[in-house]
């Protein structure tokens, strides 16, 4: 064990936390096109994945295949039981698959719960697409470091759920014509980074999305994403849904009717 892990490991265990603040030349409370941020740090500690031994035995298995942290790991989780609970046929869809690690979470759980859903996994694998105007950080091409056999090889060898489908290209663009015309979802993870790409891809599911169902925008509360809370925040005043801030990193945009 490293002198890091040690210090990190002995404060961990006397309830004193010790992390770096994300800043921006120099200041970690900042604005970036109007949105504020600063270190979010509750004083809530109720840690349910701790007791929960089937998300942490594949959440050690798939973590690091994953920049996604266990708490949002931990919700999909949550969310991907509950969706499947409200219809089991709904599909799942993940866009922005990376190396496959929440894949493989949420993979896991369909399996746990005895589901027949498809999931339906999208990836340009060659990175960031549709970088624009309303992005701050991203130009496009980033997080290519992965590959389709990379994420068959968490779905084949880590998680135990052999009804997947892997959609190669930009989505939709590319690959939706992949997807049963009559397919409705419960859940769809989007995990892209950038504004347009997250707006094509709420507006293609959202009518085919079960009442309860469920978008989870991944990136909504992170300065390097400003392009994807630019756009969540813009449909907060629509009344067919809900959005929720947590303060994990995720906004939860739930379909009311």
């Amino acid at each position: 064990m490293t002198l890091k892990n040690m210090l990190h490991a002995f404060f961990n265990q006397t309830g004193i936390y010790i992390g770096k603040r994300p800043t921006v030349n120099g200041k970690a409370n900042f604005s970036i096109d109007g949105f504020h941020y600063g270190f979010s740090f509750p004083s809530a500690n109720y840690a349910p994945w701790r007791g929960d031994e089937a998300f942490m035995n594949i959440y050690n298995q798939i973590k690091s295949n994953t920049l996604v942290d266990i708490y949002r790991c931990y919700e999909l989780w949550q969310l991907v039981q509950k969706v499947n609970s409200l219809d089991p046929e709904a599909a799942i869809l993940e866009v922005g698959v990376w190396r496959g690690g929440t894949a493989g979470i949420m993979a896991q759980q369909l399996a746990n719960q005895k589901s027949n859903a498809v999931l339906y996994l999208a990836d340009t694998f060659t990175g960031v697409a549709k970088a624009g105007t309303n992005d701050s950080y991203y130009t496009g091409g980033e997080h290519s470091d992965t590959s389709q056999q990379i994420v068959e090889d968490v779905l084949n060898t880590k998680s135990n759920y052999p009804n997947y489908k892997i959609l190669k290209g930009i989505f939709p663009d590319d690959t939706a014509h992949e997807i049963k015309p009559d397919e409705v979802f419960g859940l769809c993870h989007i995990d892209v980074d950038v504004y347009e790409s997250a707006k094509d891809i709420l507006e293609w599911v959202w009518d085919k999305l079960i009442p309860g169902g469920v978008v989870v925008f991944d990136d909504y509360g992170f300065h390097s994403c400003t392009g994807v809370a630019k756009l969540v925040d813009g449909y907060r005043h629509y009344p067919d849904r809900q959005i929720i801030h947590n303060l994990n990193g995720h906004a939860v945009m739930i379909k009311l009717k």
